[in-house]
């Protein structure tokens, strides 16, 4: 590194290709996705470079190059988290759950008591998805409304049967 910060091109490049090989190894071991590998290799060899200045010739080389790593290496799981948990809101198959629904157990009447304090297109759009057993999308197309429409629905109807049935939760 020392050598590369006084201009010398070929040194920089030797050093590249052994941080490479370096970094190959920690971010197998991190990093399952090897074109996440990749990725986040190119994103530290970038810092590097950017960085390079920073380096100070009398310290060690490898615990600048470890920070610079880990700070990569932590930014890139923070966005695939990110990423995730996106997925899975936006997946169709995502629909809150009720904590509870009445069981078999439990009377016609009270499950009818349950469903007249819902608005008609909510008790709709309950029966649909809880007792006819159909898919969001199948919901949605029926109401002629959105599937995210349909979801937000649900989970606000679910909300007011968990408040509603009080002491049976």
């Amino acid at each position: 590194m020392r050598s590369s910060q006084e201009g010398d091109s070929t040194s920089y490049k030797k050093l590249l290709e052994e941080i490479c090989i370096i970094l190959r190894g920690i971010l197998s071991a991190k990093i399952f996705d090897p074109e996440d590998r990749e990725d986040v290799l190119q994103e530290i060899l970038i810092a590097v470079h950017l960085s390079k200045h920073t380096f100070l010739p009398g310290k060690s080389f490898l615990p600048w190059l470890s920070s610079i790593a880990k700070y990569k290496i932590i930014d890139y799981i923070r966005k695939k988290g990110r990423k995730n948990k996106r997925e899975i809101i936006q997946s169709n198959e995502y629909l809150p759950e009720i904590q509870y629904f009445p069981s078999q157990d439990d009377s016609k009447e009270y499950l009818e008591e349950i469903l007249t304090k819902l608005s008609e297109k909510q008790r709709l759009i309950f029966r649909l998805l809880k007792l006819e057993k159909m898919s969001i999308a199948e919901t949605a197309k029926i109401m002629s409304m959105s599937q995210s429409a349909v979801k937000t629905a649900a989970h606000r109807i679910y909300k007011i049967i968990r408040i509603r049935s009080g002491d049976k939760l």
